[in-house]
């Protein structure tokens, strides 16, 4: 073991926690190998063994908690004000917490760049429009919109109009604010709505939904909605999770859809086609993209765990970002493994 790698993991700090937890690592092998390595090399002996990784042990196994140190303050990224905090409680969870916080936002775009909440920048929504020949003249429905990070980037580089909706109240209001100050507060507009009672008023020639229709207990009329609003010749663009036979683990599903806020009620792949073509839509293309986004994921933890080495962040900041990591590790566990995310695209005939 390198020198440098023994004091390493005789005393870890937050970063070297944080990256042996996403990484897989178990933290007390590493310290116990660290300490023998460290009295082998007094006897100067060289030990180089290999970290075990935690899928040598029971998938039971939750990962080691991240426990955080007191890393230097730093100013909140937010503004705290009441109105901020009012809408963290407008959307609760099935454990009576807040869906989305001010603390789990700012560590969600720590993870996943400024303006996003989940894996896919700013490049990544850009190119998954471009086969729809947006330009001025048209205009797209975002369903899931997040902070309106890709409704911004699809108006920055197509000039159309894009209405963003976002189940969060606090995600909404503050992705409304980013576009009011970057003077797209009409040309991005990014609102509240509640999927269940999902009645979007205009026509599309692009709607777009991302990872939306499986929290949706509901999905009869809400697609009924969707594909009524598309305009004639336009498109829906669906990505979202899908099962995919039996898990290959039940322990790792049942620990995945426990981590979840909110209870989730996934389709198939196919029963989501035959929905779309009960509702007169053109299925054009039904593709697997779960390689895309569990290597999506993975790069940007690694990036992660890059930046954390020379990264200061505040107790809140943090908490945040651990529990952003602690969702996805769940669903890492599961994506491929019974799990699926597909992108379907539909067309309506004229």
């Amino acid at each position: 073991m390198d020198p440098n790698d023994i004091q390493r993991w005789l005393n870890p700090d937050w970063r070297d926690r944080l990256e042996a937890w996403w990484e897989g690592y178990d933290l007390a092998h590493l310290y116990a190998q660290a300490k023998e390595a460290k009295a082998m090399r007094a006897a100067r002996w060289e030990l180089k063994p290999s970290p075990r990784r935690l899928e040598t042990v029971a998938a039971t196994e939750p990962p080691p908690a991240i426990l955080i140190d007191d890393p230097p303050p730093v100013p909140p990224e937010f503004d705290e004000d009441p109105e901020v905090r009012q809408l963290e409680g407008l959307d609760i969870d099935r454990r009576g917490k807040p869906v989305w916080s001010v603390e789990q936002v700012r560590g969600a775009q720590m993870l996943w760049g400024d303006d996003f909440v989940g894996p896919g920048d700013a490049q990544f929504m850009v190119d998954a429009v471009r086969p729809f020949g947006l330009n001025p003249a048209k205009s797209v429905l975002d369903c899931s919109a997040g902070l309106g990070g890709a409704a911004r980037a699809i108006v920055g580089a197509y000039d159309t109009w894009v209405t963003a909706l976002e189940p969060s109240p606090l995600l909404a209001k503050l992705g409304q604010r980013r576009s009011e100050a970057l003077d797209l507060g009409r040309k991005a507009p990014v609102m509240p709505y509640d999927p269940e009672s999902f009645n979007p008023a205009g026509s599309y020639d692009l709607v777009l939904a991302d990872r939306i229709l499986h929290r949706v207990r509901d999905k009869g009329p809400y697609l009924d909605h969707l594909c009524e609003c598309v305009k004639p010749r336009g498109s829906a663009l669906l990505m979202d999770y899908v099962i995919d036979g039996a898990p290959a683990s039940w322990d790792s599903w049942n620990a995945w859809k426990d981590t979840e806020p909110l209870e989730l009620y996934p389709w198939t792949a196919q029963r989501m086609k035959d929905e779309l073509v009960q509702r007169n839509m053109d299925v054009r293309i039904v593709e697997d993209i779960t390689a895309k986004l569990r290597r999506l994921i993975v790069e940007r933890v690694r990036w992660l765990a890059d930046a954390l080495q020379n990264a200061t962040a505040d107790r809140g900041l943090m908490a945040g970002l651990a529990r952003e990591l602690q969702l996805w590790w769940a669903r890492l566990k599961v994506l491929g493994h019974g799990l699926r995310y597909y992108r379907f695209v539909a067309l309506k005939p004229a």
